[in-house]
Formats: C-alpha cells, sequence, structure tokens
C-alpha cells in the first residue's frame, strides 16, 4: 500500500482523541531524579547526558579540525516492548548541515523478517522526516514520503518541546506530532518487541564543514521525557 499524504502541522492539537487515548502506560522515563542513573535504563555510547532534567544527545570533536563524533542511547536488553505507542518530548536541532538526529524504535535483530525500525530523522531547520526500514522476504529496504519532510514554520521544532509519536499495532505503523497523525504505512509487521533509541549521525568520517572550530560544536538534541503505552 501506498503511504498518506503528509498531513499539514499546525500547533493547535487535533480535535480528534489522543493517540494514547484509552493506552495502558507501561513505562516511561522523566530524566529528573535527584539521584537519576542514566546507564541503569539506556546504554549510551559518547556524549550522552542528562542536563537539568533534559537528556541531550551531543556532538563532540575529535582531534582533526571539523570532525566530530556522535552520540547515542538506546534502550536494547534493558527495556523492548510489542505493539504500543511510543512517544517523547523533543526540541530538535536548529542547524543545517550538522548531521542529523533520531528518535526511533527498532528490533533488536534486523535480519529475521519481519523487523522494523521506525524513526522521526531531524536535520535541522524545521526539517523532520518520518522513515520506516523494513527487512521482509525481498530484503532491506527504506521507506520515506516523496515530500522527505514534515514541514514546519517559524522555528517550532527548536524553539521549544514536542511531542513526537510512534506507534506499531497489527496493521500499520503510525506517526505522530503533537498529538496529530503526519504519516502512516501498512507493511509486514514484526513478531518481535522493539527498543528505544537517540541517536545523533554524522556524515561517514563524522566530518561536518560547518563546524570546523572544536569549541563550537552543533547545538544537542534534547529530549524532556520517554513514555510507552501498550496497545489493549
Amino acid at each position: 500500500m501506498k503511504a498518506l499524504p503528509l498531513f499539514s502541522l499546525v500547533v493547535a492539537l487535533s480535535l480528534g482523541a489522543a493517540p494514547n487515548a484509552g493506552l495502558k502506560p507501561v513505562w516511561e522515563d522523566n530524566f529528573d531524579a535527584k539521584d537519576y542513573d542514566l546507564k541503569k535504563n539506556w546504554n549510551i555510547s559518547g556524549q550522552a547526558r542528562v542536563v537539568d532534567g533534559k537528556l541531550q544527545i551531543e556532538t563532540t570533536p575529535k582531534d582533526k579540525a571539523g570532525f566530530w563524533n556522535g552520540s547515542n542511547a538506546h534502550t536494547s536488553k534493558k527495556f523492548t516492548h510489542g505493539q504500543g505507542y511510543f512517544e517523547a518530548s523533543i526540541r530538535a536541532v536548529q542547524s543545517k548541515n550538522r548531521g542529523w538526529t533520531v528518535f526511533g524504535i527498532r528490533n533488536e535483530n534486523m535480519t529475521k523478517a519481519p523487523a522494523a525500525s521506525m524513526h522521526f530523522v531531524f536535520n535541522g531547520a524545521d526539517r523532520i522526516e518520518p522513515v520506516l526500514n523494513i527487512f521482509d522476504e525481498d530484503g532491506a529496504t527504506r521507506l520515506a514520503p516523496k515530500e522527505k519532510v514534515i514541514a514546519m514554520d517559524g522555528g517550532k521544532s527548536y524553539k521549544k518541546f514536542l511531542t513526537y509519536g510512534l506507534q506499531w499495532n497489527a496493521t500499520s505503523y503510525i506517526w505522530y506530532v503533537e498529538g496529530r497523525q503526519v504519516h502512516k504505512l501498512s507493511r509486514p509487521i514484526p513478531k518481535e518487541p522493539m527498543y528505544l533509541e537517540f541517536y545523533q549521525h554524522l556524515p561517514e568520517g563524522g566530518l561536518l564543514k560547518d563546524f570546523m572550530n572544536p569549541k563550537l560544536g552543533p547545538e544537542p538534541m534534547q529530549v524532556d521525557w520517554v513514555k510507552v503505552f501498550k496497545i489493549p
């Protein structure tokens, strides 16, 4: 089936029911406990850390000017969940040409059909793309809308925190922004549970030509909270 067209986004919520309405909460992380230990719930690589009650996915300089390391935080082997609704409050990145940051869910084994990874990809300056990677009997396929991005204007995505939701159920994969459905695909559905991930992805080698000064790197992606709901 073809992807549904993207909806034009506005800040106001849809008049319809929220995507988590009637769903049972099963897990959350608010990153704000006094004795909070990030590594208790997350696997960390690079400089993903909690600052002022927010998870920050950062870039760090390498030894050579213009080259950077990415970071990630994921719950593989620590928390996984089956069909449900996964949401996070995120302040996205503003700068272009600084790689891209990702909020997603995925199967542990991406070579056992059917398997999937489902993401929001943040490219800077209000450019956001819903992406689904599928592994089935035909092999691996990356699916994204022809429009490439979810259109937002005026710095909505990076001036404040917005809620981004990912749902997979018995028939579909659905993306939400601020409670509004923005993309939907019907494809093979895995049986295995998925884990959460946030990461900073860089071009090959980590070269960012717009960030040659190691003291003036790209700003971090920030996550205020994460919640997971079970579909009855």
